[in-house]
């Protein structure tokens, strides 16, 4: 599986129509996520960490005027990645599809990490070698080769 080319004319999506249906439903879960209520979603706190851990009233502070526009990115990084998965989208993707891209998968990837326990490299590493998760686990490594593909593809001069 190669899932970005470069060509001439810019960065091409060419994942098989399986692997854009498996990323469209991720991605739409994604989306349904950062649409609904993050007050009590464990993910939250991983997509918008306390920017003062050891201050909460700086913390809440810096929240309050900073997580509606977070969000709002994050959600327009899904809805371009979805886009572009369902065919809405077509062609080489531009600079901004391409930071959209990019910051859509790691947003897949922490809420992946969130619901495997995944906190640091350790959690990560022990994730690896149970089996509680196998199948969600394998999705988290996939976004990851995605994302690491796409980095090369970016950063390897056609």
């Amino acid at each position: 599986m190669i899932p970005f080319v470069r060509r001439p004319d810019g960065v091409h999506l060419t994942m098989s129509e399986g692997e854009r249906s498996v990323l469209a439903s991720l991605t739409g879960q994604l989306q349904q996520v950062l649409g609904g209520d993050l007050s009590d979603d464990p993910v939250a706190a991983r997509m918008f960490p306390d920017a003062y851990p050891s201050d909460v009233e700086a913390s809440e502070e810096f929240r309050r005027y900073t997580q509606a526009d977070l969000l709002a990115q994050k959600s327009a990084n899904a809805d371009v990645v979805h886009g572009w998965l369902t065919g809405a989208r077509d062609g080489a993707l531009t600079p901004q599809d391409e930071q959209a891209w990019l910051r859509g998968l790691t947003d897949l990837r922490l809420t992946i990490a969130e619901r495997l326990g995944i906190t640091d490299a350790a959690s990560e590493e022990a994730s690896s070698a149970g089996d509680a998760g196998l199948g969600l686990r394998d999705v988290y490594d996939w976004i990851g080769y995605v994302q690491e593909h796409l980095v090369t593809t970016l950063t390897t001069a056609g």
